[in-house]
């Protein structure tokens, strides 16, 4: 059943409902990873971390966005690393804690 006899308009609105959903989900799809971990690298885009240090863990690089909430930072020291991640995208720093 359709709200409007005109195809076209239909359509449009079709795509435009879909698009919405879509969007939506890409939104709220992220995954939000936190971890303490050991501050390795500094630079102006990205952070270096490594992971569970004391075995030689993987490490990872954290981009800074203009929403990032980042204090003044120590290399070597440990940090509480929160970070957002969606598809098709660099793990970004949401927030860091001592």
């Amino acid at each position: 059943m359709l709200i409007t006899k005109n195809r076209t308009i239909a359509s449009i609105l079709k795509v435009i409902f879909f698009s919405l959903i879509f969007s939506w989900l890409y939104f709220n799809s992220g995954s939000h990873h936190a971890e303490t971990a050991k501050l390795v690298k500094i630079t102006d885009d990205y952070l270096v971390i490594q992971s569970e240090a004391s075995n030689g863990g993987e490490y990872k690089e954290l981009y800074i966005s203009s929403k990032s909430i980042v204090p003044p930072l120590v290399v070597g020291e440990q940090y509480y690393f929160v970070s957002d991640q969606r598809y098709f995208q660099h793990p970004y720093i949401r927030y860091v804690e001592k």
